[in-house]
């Protein structure tokens, strides 16, 4: 069982279903805010 394990296991990363929108309010730095929500998007995908 243990050999099973170590040589079948697999990193993956599952998509549950939509996305969250970010809440940006008007007085963010847009730019930064941005940089973030792409960054948070993507950030299990590497």
């Amino acid at each position: 069982m243990e050999a099973a394990v170590k040589s079948n296991l697999k990193p993956v990363s599952l998509e549950l279903g939509g996305k969250s929108p970010p809440i940006i309010f008007d007085d963010a730095d847009v730019d930064l805010a941005t940089q973030l929500a792409l960054k948070g998007a993507f950030y299990n995908k590497a």
